[in-house]
Formats: C-alpha cells, structure tokens, sequence
C-alpha cells in the first residue's frame, strides 16, 4: 500500500474514531465536531463523508462490535441447551440489556436506518430494506433447536413475533413509549419474552393426550 493510501486510511479512521467518542457522548452529530477531534480539516472531513449521517452510520455501526458479542451468545446458548425460553434470555441479556445501558449509539443506527428508508423516492413500489438482519439472526439463533421438532411455517410465525421484543425499537418503545427506566424495561423485556415463546409453544405443540 502507498504512502498516500496509507494516509488516507489514517484519515479515515481518525474521522470514524473521533465520531464514536462523540456518539459515545450522546453529542449531537456535526461533521465539524468530528474534524475539529480528529484534528483534520472541515474540507477533508467532507472529501469522506459527504454528510454527518453517513458518518455517524459508521461511528455506530463501529462502537458496536457486534461479532464477538454474537460469539459469546453462541457459547452461552450451547451451555443452556435446547429450552428456547432459556435461549431467549441469553439473547435478551447480552443485546438487548445493552441496548438499554448504552442507547446512543443504537439510537443513531435507528435514526440512520430511517433516514436512509425516507431518502428513498416515495413512488418506489417498494423502498429497499435498510437494516442489516442482525436481529434476524439472534432469533434463529434462538429458535434452532425447534427446526424439525415444529412444521416451518410455526417457526417462522414465533420468529416474526420476537421481531416485536429484540432489536432497537423494543428499547424505545420500552423507555421512550411507555416511560420505563433500564431496569424497569430489563424486566419488561424479560416478561414479554417468558410469555410469548410459552404461550406460543402451548399452541403450536400442545401436550398428547391418552385415554
């Protein structure tokens, strides 16, 4: 790699850097704050990210480093088995407890995700998903150890309802919605996940019956 690439790549990630202490802040999103912590000109600032959103997209997606933490739920959800209740409150406590305890910079990934939908032309059919399917994953996660135990189509109907309780908008939903505090909305979180997978395996798989 040249000296100048080298540079840039610097540069680069001087901008990302600076942006994840500001959204670690919860300071709100400017492309000069940003140039002025990483010590790099406004104009060059602009040379990478053409607006604050597009940076800010990066700093949060970057604050959050979401491979290692789905490693640790992996090994957790092995050591607990196949008790899709009890894989559930893996999931709930290694994502969304700390989307509660560190909302900011969920809070940004959401607003850029929104951005990005609204930025879309409005008589598009269909506007193109913006969301990368994280949560997607921590439920298939999840519900694994039911492929083949259930038909697919009553998986994929208990997946979509945990759509509801895993990802950015349970939390604000939880704090912003209905007013709760982070432990309150923990809780909450908690309550909702117990009942919905038990009411929905009493339905799905109710118990043989002799006589």
């Amino acid at each position: 790699m040249s000296a100048r690439s080298n540079q840039k790549t610097r540069t680069r990630a001087a901008l990302v850097d600076a942006a994840v202490e500001l959204v670690d802040e919860g300071v709100e999103p400017s492309l000069p704050a940003a140039a002025e912590r990483a010590l790099v000109s406004l104009a060059t600032a602009y040379r990478y990210f053409p607006s604050a959103d597009e940076l800010w997209f990066e700093a949060a997606a970057s604050s959050l480093d979401f491979e290692p933490r789905f490693a640790r739920v992996a090994e957790e959800l092995d050591a607990v088995g196949d008790d899709p209740q009890a894989r559930l409150e893996v999931v709930m406590r290694h994502i969304e407890f700390d989307m509660l305890e560190n909302q900011a910079p969920y809070r940004r990934l959401a607003k850029a995700a929104l951005d990005r939908w609204f930025e879309q032309s409005p008589s598009d059919e269909e506007r193109t998903v913006v969301r990368e399917g994280r949560r997607n994953h921590a439920i298939a996660m999840v519900l694994a150890p039911l492929e083949g135990h259930l038909p697919k189509d009553d998986v994929e109907k208990l997946a979509h309802a945990l759509g509801l309780i895993i990802g950015t908008e349970a939390m604000i939903a939880l704090t912003d919605g209905v007013g709760l505090g982070v432990e309150e909305a923990k809780g909450a979180l908690l309550d909702a996940g117990r009942w919905l997978v038990a009411g929905a395996l009493a339905e799905l798989d109710p118990p043989e019956t002799t006589g």
